[in-house]
């Protein structure tokens, strides 16, 4: 048996190489996480798909129904039946894709870790290091070709897509039951259709934003752009270090090279 394989080597500067088996278990770890995010991004296309073609359906069904009943009672029950079935798919399908949009921001985090393992191999060699390592929110958006972590990044998610739909279906329903009901006239079931969806779709970013930071309590942020330990940061209590704290600074110490790809 060769013992030298369970020893460290020594790399080019005299550092003290990982061992073998470490670098096996963190690229192995780094394929696993890939395969996971890669995961995370199939179902979420696939949970968005259903339920938008749901939706195009039953708009189809329900102007087919309008123009043959002529907006009459068989259109309201068909639009009862409809319409609340939408919106229960809705919030199961929203509920699901904000998860997935969190359990991906976890995944890659994790990524920014091994990546900061791996710049400790070989410092020197980091400025080819397109994307950057770190486990903060400003790596983890940098890793999907952004500048830096903003509080507007919901807009961008399928969550947040689904949660538009989801809030113009309950405008509808609440319009059009407040017109079937009372008939206060089509200005006043327009306004409380207006309120319903701005309620609804307030509701679901609060959800979401609640979600993040649920998240980012549980795992603070451990390491900076360049691999380093982050320096331990006393906030208030209530308040998550990865999702809300500015970007640390790089240390003095950093190649030029390095910094240029990261600004």
């Amino acid at each position: 048996m060769n013992t030298s394989d369970s020893r460290d080597s020594e790399t080019s500067n005299g550092r003290t190489a990982p061992s073998a088996a470490l670098m096996a278990a963190m690229t192995t770890e780094h394929y696993t996480l890939q395969a996971a995010r890669t995961s995370t991004i199939v179902e979420a296309n696939g949970r968005s798909q259903l339920f938008l073609s749901a939706v195009s359906g039953a708009t189809v069904a329900l102007a087919l129904v309008a123009q043959l009943d002529a907006m009459g009672e068989t259109f309201l029950v068909f639009a009862f039946t409809i319409l609340p079935a939408l919106l229960a798919l809705g919030v199961t399908s929203y509920s699901r894709l904000a998860d997935l949009a969190v359990h991906d921001a976890y995944y890659a985090r994790a990524i920014g870790r091994i990546r900061s393992f791996y710049l400790t191999v070989e410092p020197e060699a980091r400025q080819y290091w397109l994307i950057q390592a770190g486990d903060d929110a400003h790596a983890v958006m940098r890793q999907a070709g952004q500048q830096r972590h903003t509080r507007w990044h919901h807009l961008g998610h399928a969550a947040t897509a689904i949660a538009a739909v989801l809030a113009v279906l309950a405008g509808v329903l609440a319009a059009l039951a407040l017109q079937t009901l009372v008939d206060p006239g089509l200005p006043w079931a327009s306004l409380v259709g207006l309120v319903a969806a701005a309620t609804v779709m307030t509701i679901l970013l609060v959800d979401q934003e609640r979600r993040w930071s649920h998240s980012a309590e549980q795992e603070p942020s451990l390491f900076r752009p360049d691999g380093s330990p982050a320096d331990p940061i006393e906030e208030p209590a209530g308040q998550n270090r990865s999702w809300t704290a500015d970007e640390q600074p790089l240390p003095r110490t950093f190649p030029a090279a390095a910094d240029r790809l990261l600004v």
